[in-house]
């Protein structure tokens, strides 16, 4: 018999309000995307001044923003949006309605997708079989998964303890659990 440690571990599952509006804003600005992210599905169209188009360092500004909402410090600040300063302030100002309508939306599919049903496995169903066929404890691990409204299957990893997944993804649910367990279990 394998010895396994005791160690904890947590995965959680949560949608940004504003990393789903900095995406919306960055299709809407041609913004190209360092990470390589899908265009939103399903896109959703602004309305935005064309001297925000041809503002310099315009790309630099949603970098920025993109960072801020991303940070692994985020996370622990309280209720406040991580909304723009300048140009891209007064884009999501100008179309809060309509990206906030939206992103509610999605927010909804995350919910529908992420909700336990008795033919769907749960994350901790899964890697608690992991540990008991392998004889392997995947303890000492805390994984925050954000999903986000981008096309495609997308399960990115930033860093050991945070991952972006599209929406996609966590619907087709034996995928998203297989790409989980393969990110927690590497060597």
């Amino acid at each position: 018999m394998v010895t396994m440690s005791g160690a904890p571990w947590s995965v959680t599952l949560d949608y940004s309000h504003d990393a789903a509006f900095a995406l919306v804003v960055r299709d809407a600005l041609g913004i190209t995307d360092p990470l390589g992210l899908a265009a939103v599905h399903p896109p959703q169209a602004l309305t935005v001044d064309p001297a925000v188009r041809a503002s310099s360092g315009i790309d630099q500004l949603w970098q920025h923003w993109w960072n801020r909402v991303t940070s692994p410090a985020r996370r622990e600040e309280t209720g406040l949006p991580a909304l723009p300063d300048g140009p891209l302030g007064r884009v999501v100002e100008e179309n809060f309605t309509v990206l906030h309508q939206w992103s509610a939306a999605r927010k909804r599919e995350v919910a529908h997708a992420s909700k336990p049903t008795g033919a769907t496995p749960r994350v901790r169903d899964v890697l608690r079989e992991y540990e008991r066929t392998t004889g392997i404890r995947l303890g000492g691990f805390q994984l925050r998964v954000t999903a986000l409204p981008v096309a495609g299957s997308v399960f990115l990893p930033l860093d050991d303890d945070r991952v972006l997944v599209s929406i996609a993804l966590l619907i087709d649910r034996a995928e998203y659990l297989q790409q989980v367990l393969a990110h927690v279990s590497r060597a």
